[in-house]
């Protein structure tokens, strides 16, 4: 009968590190509870002040977006829309990715994707009430990450 030896053992206890590892990042990213109850995003000050920049980028587009959709302004809907959907995901640093937990990610990516549509559906002339509601469906998401997450300007501590 064989018998395992120690390198297989190494070699197994080293893989089930780094899948843990690998799913810490991609899943929990760097997190902490918040005295609140919310999930704190650990960031480091330039990182922070990103995403901050994102999330006025994103709310400046949703009123240029308000503003046109009262004027009938399709067009200007469409000009507003496009640069902050999908084409806006590929200007998020890969490091800066990693430290953003799975769930923070997903309502980020599903919200620049519906700015994608929302553009889409200018440029194909869709009543402005259909757009609004694309927009008003959209804006859950913001609710949701602010609801679920904090960006700290110093860790949390525990215990405090």
């Amino acid at each position: 009968m064989k018998t395992t030896t120690p390198h297989w053992i190494a070699i197994s206890l080293l893989t089930s590190v780094l899948i843990f590892g690998a799913l810490k990042v991609i899943v929990l990213g760097n997190t902490e509870k918040a005295e609140d109850g919310r999930t704190a995003v650990i960031l480091e000050p330039a990182e922070r002040q990103a995403v901050l920049g994102e999330m006025r980028v994103l709310l400046e587009t949703t009123q240029t977006i308000v503003e046109a959709l009262a004027n009938d302004d399709l067009a200007a809907v469409e000009a507003a829309a496009r640069p902050i959907g999908s084409a806006a995901i590929a200007t998020v640093d890969f490091r800066l990715r990693a430290k953003l937990p799975l769930a923070f990610k997903q309502l980020g990516f599903g919200t620049h994707y519906a700015f994608d549509d929302i553009a889409n559906m200018a440029k194909e002339g869709k009543p402005a009430k259909a757009i609004q509601q694309k927009l008003a469906a959209t804006m859950d998401n913001c609710i949701a990450c602010h609801a679920s997450f904090q960006l700290p300007t110093a860790p949390v501590k525990q215990g405090e």
